[in-house]
């Protein structure tokens, strides 16, 4: 049986990083993440996106981070951002 041999396009995969339905469904996740965190934390937690560089992938990044000192000291002593995971 002859081996197979499968060719992947690096491009395509870029393109489907970043398409708008991709970005858009990590970006509901992590907002779903904040507004728990929002609910049960002080403070505030905010949702941060962007795409990183393309060396060579070019991966989207979302995150979910504290926005104030209150958001902080909830966050530290009861680990809120990962309690509000599902």
């Amino acid at each position: 049986m002859p081996a197979v041999r499968i060719d992947f396009d690096r491009q395509e995969f870029y393109n489907i990083r970043r398409d708008p339905a991709v970005v858009a469904l990590e970006e509901q996740v992590a907002q779903g993440i904040a507004d728990r965190a929002n609910d049960w934390g002080k403070g505030t937690f905010v949702v941060g996106s962007q795409q990183g560089r393309r060396n060579p992938q070019g991966r989207w990044r979302t995150s979910v981070v504290t926005a104030d000192a209150k958001a902080m000291a909830s966050n530290a002593k009861h680990n809120i951002l990962i309690r509000s995971m599902p």
